[in-house]
């Protein structure tokens, strides 16, 4: 038996994820959807799953709010357990480690 999600499903939480985002933003739809050069009436639509997204404005999404493709698709895809346990951290720790990070990255 195979494990997946119809489009309305999936649609559905991509929808509440973004939707999420926005949120976290403290942005309105108007405001999100000016940042992203998109219609307003769009990202409403998109937020209540009754339309999905092109990977364009997945990648605009992403970089506006300068957020993780992980948490634009939780709940659709599985992602490695250290990336979940990663979003949990405070910004300052992911701060620290992403500075680790390039340190190791810089001296290779």
């Amino acid at each position: 038996m195979k494990n997946t999600i119809d489009n309305s499903t999936g649609n559905a939480i991509l929808g509440q994820n973004i939707k999420d985002i926005r949120k976290s933003l403290n942005l309105t739809q108007e405001d999100f959807a000016e940042q992203l050069n998109l219609n307003p009436q769009f990202i409403s639509q998109v937020e209540t799953g009754k339309v999905g997204i092109s990977v364009d404005n997945v990648i605009n999404i992403c970089n506006t709010a300068k957020c993780s493709s992980v948490n634009l698709f939780k709940g659709l895809i599985s992602s490695p357990n250290i990336i979940d346990r990663y979003e949990l951290l405070s910004d300052r720790d992911k701060s620290v480690i992403n500075q680790m990070i390039t340190y190791l990255l810089n001296t290779k």
